[in-house]
């Protein structure tokens, strides 16, 4: 099937993927037959006078049902203690190598990060700063929350940090959903959650999810628009994405009549985009509205697209080093997950083996991404692209880029900058699969969750 069938057919059916923000996924990864070392990220990182850097913390209070991220809800304050302690000394000795480099942008993932503790983000801004002292002066500290997980005395002890944009799982704001969601807190916990962070930092995100059990047309807007009501600065909606080994796939099988089905889903994706546009914001992505002027509203993300080096540290962190990308081993599991988590902490740091899973990307693949996530962002430049690789964007992706333009899922801004279209916008992750090489198609359908 070639890419027009193929884009032709897949809308025709409303099938909606899994939202594509990264290329090649996890699941693309495999144990390196010899370790990877420290030198081999360092030549590649050498093309680079920036840094971007990504901190995992694993730690959550409870999985939520559709949830299928690297994280850990059987953690005591001792396990966190030894993990924030192994994070403090891995700061240290990557900047060791790449300390001399700008960096663009912080950002604390999860889990969820504010389960730490005041004094363990102390640590660890301590150890960035002295490890990592140039910063870009419109760097971008991002720290992730869940609305139960903190105190306003922990984020006004961020703020004074340096953290300036927070990012929040809110994803309901109606009990029932919330609750069948795996999320054991009310409405009014979440309201000043977020009035907690509309006070604070200048850049709140906000995540809403769409297509959970038991919600309606009416209470997805009701959620919606009580969230707009605070007027955050970035809002990003997300379909719910039904995976293997969560309860929310158990769910739907034995009561599909309580969940949006792919065609309804996209119908609520039209209400969304031109309810947002009446509020002012401006689409960014396929889930990303914000009001930010003049400047992308996740600068990791976009720093990171356009090929800035982005060193991860944690259990689950992924990094990206020109053709390599790597991390631990991945579990959804809590009883493969957990061990992963033990070992990340007990095992010191090793210059001939940072890691021991990943995937080293060929030229092919360098390009494909590169071209994948420039159109993510609306943004992939002829002429960059040129000056990268050293050939022409369509000598490479010639049908890929016509039956783009043919469906009008594209327009080419002032001769050079391929833009999504508002049909672009809608349909982009399954645009994203006609740039998947037959090598990490491969290896993600081969790939077996633990």
């Amino acid at each position: 099937m070639d890419c027009l069938e193929f884009l032709q057919t897949t809308i025709a059916k409303k099938e909606l993927p899994t939202y594509v923000y990264g290329y090649p996924s996890k699941r693309a990864y495999r144990a390196f037959r010899q370790p990877l070392r420290i030198t081999d990220v360092a030549e590649q990182a050498s093309r680079s006078k920036q840094i971007n850097i990504y901190i995992h913390i694993p730690f959550c209070r409870y999985r939520c049902t559709y949830c299928t991220l690297f994280l850990t809800t059987r953690h005591r304050q001792a396990s966190r203690e030894s993990y924030v302690a192994r994070l403090v000394e891995l700061v240290g000795r990557y900047g060791e190598y790449f300390g001399d480099r700008e960096v663009v942008s912080i950002y604390f993932g999860g889990g969820s990060p504010t389960l730490l503790t005041q004094h363990q983000f102390g640590e660890l801004f301590v150890a960035l700063d002295a490890a990592f002292p140039k910063r870009n002066p419109r760097c971008e500290i991002t720290v992730e929350s869940a609305p139960d997980s903190f105190d306003n005395n922990l984020l006004d002890c961020l703020k004074v940090l340096g953290v300036n944009r927070m990012s929040m799982g809110i994803q309901s704001m109606e009990p029932g959903e919330l609750a069948h969601s795996g999320r054991p807190y009310s409405v009014e916990t979440a309201k000043a959650a977020i009035e907690a962070l509309i006070e604070r930092f200048s850049h709140v995100n906000l995540d809403l999810i769409y297509g959970l059990r038991g919600q309606t047309r009416d209470s997805w807007i009701l959620s919606l628009c009580r969230v707009l009501d605070y007027a955050p600065q970035t809002i990003s909606l997300y379909p719910v994405v039904v995976r293997p080994m969560t309860s929310i796939i158990t769910s739907k099988a034995h009561n599909p009549e309580l969940f949006f089905s792919e065609a309804e889903k996209y119908e609520v994706y039209d209400q969304n985009v031109a309810l947002m546009a009446s509020k002012g914001y401006r689409q960014e992505s396929f889930t990303r509205f914000t009001k930010i002027a003049g400047d992308q509203a996740y600068r990791q993300e976009v720093s990171d697209f356009e090929g800035t080096p982005l060193l991860g540290l944690g259990a689950g962190a992924r990094s990206y080093f020109g053709q390599y990308h790597y991390s631990t081993d991945y579990a959804v599991n809590w009883s493969a997950a957990s061990p992963i988590i033990d070992a990340f902490s007990a095992r010191p740091f090793d210059p001939h083996a940072i890691a021991s899973h990943g995937i080293r990307l060929t030229q092919e693949d360098l390009a494909r991404r590169y071209v994948l996530l420039g159109l993510t962002l609306s943004a992939l430049s002829r002429k960059n692209y040129a000056a990268v690789f050293g050939r022409a964007l369509a000598a490479d992706f010639c049908e890929e880029l016509e039956a783009l333009e043919r469906l009008q899922l594209v327009d080419l801004a002032d001769g050079d900058t391929y833009q999504l279209t508002h049909t672009g916008f809608k349909y982009s992750s399954i645009m994203a699969r006609i740039f998947y090489s037959g090598t990490i198609v491969a290896l993600e359908e081969q790939y077996q969750a633990a």
